[in-house]
């Protein structure tokens, strides 16, 4: 007979993780897996990807008792102290039939971060491409400078630029002061 689904507890452990370390993160999760369906009362692993280098881990336990025992085990403890090495997260418990997480996203990334990031990615191609377009169309009024200076720098930015800025900088991005993954952006 199953248990009362009211008294199941859910642990969920969001990690953003750093480049270049998905094959770490890869070898960790199948650690953690394995250490999970070892636990008394372990029920059910679900694994979200949100978006590369960005996971959510949730994990089903009979009760918040069965659901605490694992987390605060000596192995567990230990081998999230080695994906603390290349990410950085956001654990959460809640008990129930129906739980409810504020789960980390790219959205969460404090304002004042995101504006030093993006300037210092734009500053030196605005630069570049700004001197390019002034020396190729040095007879041209400056409005019509600025169409290909804006085409291109928007096409760098979207294609090129942002894409990897956000890859290199999300583990950044995404702390608060402690360290831990921020679940609402910090002003």
């Amino acid at each position: 007979m199953p248990l009362d689904p009211d008294a199941t507890a859910t642990v969920i452990t969001s990690r953003a993780i750093r480049a270049g370390h998905e094959q770490d993160f890869e070898r960790w999760v199948q650690r953690l897996n394995v250490l999970a369906s070892a636990a008394p009362g372990y029920r059910a692993a679900i694994r979200l990807g949100q978006t590369a280098g960005f996971q959510h881990l949730l994990f089903r336990f009979d009760d918040v008792a069965a659901a605490e025992a694992w987390q605060h085990s000596d192995a567990v403890m230990a081998h999230a102290a080695i994906a603390d090495g290349f990410s950085t997260a956001l654990r959460q418990i809640d008990s129930g039939n129906r739980v409810v997480f504020e789960v980390p996203s790219d959205a969460s990334a404090s304002k004042w971060k995101r504006f030093v990031t993006t300037w210092l990615a734009v500053f030196p191609v605005l630069l570049l491409v700004s001197s390019v377009v002034r020396m190729v169309l040095t007879d041209v009024p400056l409005p019509f400078q600025l169409v290909p200076s804006s085409l291109i720098l928007t096409a760098t930015l979207q294609w090129i630029i942002l894409p990897r800025l956000q890859r290199y900088t999300r583990f950044w991005l995404l702390q608060d002061g402690s360290g831990r993954l921020q679940t609402s952006p910090a002003e």
